[in-house]
């Protein structure tokens, strides 16, 4: 809770308690409350450097995924022009076995 808020706070719990000693007992208290739920929070929160953190690991993942798709589609690739070549010299062979029955 920052300065301004708690001095607007105080001025509000002064005006109803007409009491300065009540009202900053109120404000320390609620000002311990708050401390005590944002320290309880801590564990949970992210800080700026933790989510930097994150960015450069999600940065180094994704390179890893574009490397890894490039050598599957290079595998790929390879095997599209294996099945071609074996169907091509299938074919071829199956035409030279034709035509040597063919012409006996």
């Amino acid at each position: 809770m920052t300065t301004t808020q708690s001095f607007k706070i105080y001025e509000i719990l002064q005006r109803h308690f007409n009491n300065n000693d009540d009202a900053k007992t109120v404000v320390q208290e609620i000002e311990q409350i708050i401390e005590a739920k944002v320290d309880s929070k801590k564990d949970v929160l992210a800080t700026k450097q933790d989510i930097y953190i994150l960015k450069e690991d999600i940065t180094v993942v994704k390179e890893d995924i574009l490397k890894f798709q490039i050598a599957i589609e290079k595998r790929f690739n390879g095997l599209i022009l294996w099945i071609v070549g074996t169907g091509i010299a299938t074919t071829g062979l199956i035409f030279t076995i034709i035509k040597l029955f063919i012409t006996k």
